[in-house]
C-alpha cells in the first residue's frame, strides 16, 4: 500500500498594520509578503513600493489621522492611550480598517504598531501580535497593548532586550531577528583601505546638523568625512567634508568605507550591518528614547562603539575604539538568514491562531 499523501497545510490569512510614521512599518510590511508564506492584507496610509507586485498580497488604504498638513488633531480631554483625537477623520479610518479586515477575514492581526490599533482589534475579536519596540515603553498605553495582545514580537534578537521587560513579558514575546537584507555581496567587494568615514545621516528626522558636522571632522583632520543624505550645508564646512546628498542605493558607498557613524535606527543599523565595516552608532532623538536605547544595547552585546550624541563627543577616541572593533560584530549579532526568518514567523503567527481558534 503506497503511504498517503500528507495533506497541504492551507495558507494562513494574516492582516498587517502598517504604521504611517516614518518608512521602517512600511518596510518590514514589504518584508512580511516577500516571504510569501500567508496570505497577507497590509492596511496603512501609504503603499509600500512593490507590495501590489506580490502574489497574494493585497493592500487596503486608511485614511489618514493626521491633518492634510500632516499635523497631528488636537486631543481634548485625558489622553488615555497614545493618540485619540475626536473628528470625522478618525472615526471613517477606523470604519475602513474594520471593513478591510471583514472582507480579508484574518486568522490573526499583526499591529506595527499603535496601541489605539492593538486594543481596537482585540475588541473586534481577532488573535492581535503586537510589535515589541526598544526604549522605555513602560507608559500605561503600551502596557496595555501588551497585555490586550495574544503575543508579542520583534524584529531583533533576543539579547538585545530590556532585561525588565524580558521579566515581566518575555514568556509571551518572539525575537526573530533582524533579516538579512538582499545584496550583501557589495560588502565583500568594495572596501579599500584609506582613512575614509561614511556618515549616515537621516532625511528630515533630527540627523547631523552642519555644524556639528563641521566641528566634528574639524577634531579628526587626517579623515575624509563622505556624508550620505546631506547635500546642503554652511559654507565653511572643512576640506575634509564632502556632501553625496541622497543616494538611490548607498550600499556600495556604505562598504567603501573604514568607519560607518551612522545613527541607530532599525534599518539604518541594518544597512551599516550588511557593509561589514567597523560603525559608531550616534542615537537620534525619538520617542521613548527609541535609539539610545537600541545602541547600548548593542554596545553591550556586540561593543559597537557609541556616542550619545554628536555634541561633544571624543571623536579621535571613538575612531580609535571602531578601528580596532570587529567589523562583523552587527552583522553577528543581528542578521538571521531568510529560512530562519521565515520559519520563525511561521511560528509565530501559526501559535496565535492555534490559541485562538
Amino acid at each position: 500500500m503506497p503511504s498517503p499523501v500528507p495533506a497541504v497545510m492551507p495558507r494562513l490569512r494574516v492582516a498587517y498594520y502598517a504604521h504611517h510614521h516614518g518608512s521602517g512599518h512600511l518596510r518590514h510590511a514589504l518584508n512580511i509578503a516577500r516571504l510569501q508564506a500567508v496570505d497577507l492584507l497590509v492596511t496603512g496610509s501609504t503603499e509600500p513600493d512593490g507590495l501590489n507586485a506580490i502574489p497574494q498580497t493585497t493592500f487596503a488604504h486608511l485614511t489618514s489621522d493626521t491633518g492634510p498638513d500632516g499635523a497631528p488633531y488636537t486631543v481634548s480631554g485625558e489622553q488615555f492611550l497614545h493618540y485619540t483625537p475626536t473628528n470625522p477623520a478618525i472615526r471613517q479610518r477606523f470604519v475602513e480598517l474594520q471593513t478591510a479586515w471583514q472582507d480579508f477575514d484574518p486568522q490573526v492581526v499583526i499591529i506595527d504598531v499603535s496601541a489605539e490599533a492593538a486594543i481596537f482589534a482585540r475588541l473586534s475579536g481577532y488573535p492581535v501580535l503586537y510589535r515589541r519596540m526598544p526604549g522605555d515603553r513602560w507608559d500605561p498605553a503600551h502596557e496595555a497593548a501588551y497585555v490586550a495582545a495574544t503575543g508579542l514580537f520583534a524584529y531583533y534578537p533576543r539579547q538585545l532586550e530590556d532585561p525588565a521587560f524580558l521579566e515581566k513579558f518575555g514568556h509571551r514575546t518572539q525575537y526573530l531577528g533582524m533579516l538579512e537584507p538582499n545584496g550583501e555581496s557589495v560588502a565583500a567587494t568594495s572596501h579599500r583601505a584609506g582613512k575614509v568615514i561614511t556618515v549616515q545621516t537621516s532625511l528630515g528626522g533630527s540627523g547631523v546638523g552642519a555644524t556639528e558636522l563641521a566641528d566634528a571632522a574639524r577634531s579628526c583632520p587626517d579623515w575624509q568625512w563622505n556624508v550620505v543624505g546631506l547635500s546642503t550645508g554652511s559654507a565653511d564646512l572643512p576640506a575634509n567634508v564632502r556632501l553625496l546628498g541622497v543616494l538611490a542605493d548607498p550600499r556600495a558607498e556604505l562598504a567603501r568605507a573604514d568607519i560607518i557613524i551612522t545613527s541607530a535606527g532599525y534599518h539604518a543599523v541594518a544597512a551599516a550591518a550588511a557593509a561589514g565595516r567597523p560603525t559608531i552608532l550616534v542615537p537620534e532623538e525619538r520617542p521613548f528614547a527609541e535609539q539610545t536605547a537600541f545602541a547600548r544595547a548593542l554596545k553591550a552585546a556586540a561593543a559597537i562603539p557609541m556616542a550619545e550624541s554628536w555634541s561633544g563627543a571624543a571623536w579621535p577616541e571613538l575612531l580609535r575604539q571602531a578601528a580596532a572593533s570587529d567589523p562583523g560584530a552587527l552583522k553577528r549579532v543581528l542578521f538571521v538568514s531568510r529560512d530562519s526568518f521565515r520559519d520563525s514567523f511561521l511560528e509565530l503567527v501559526s501559535q496565535a491562531a492555534t490559541a485562538s481558534s
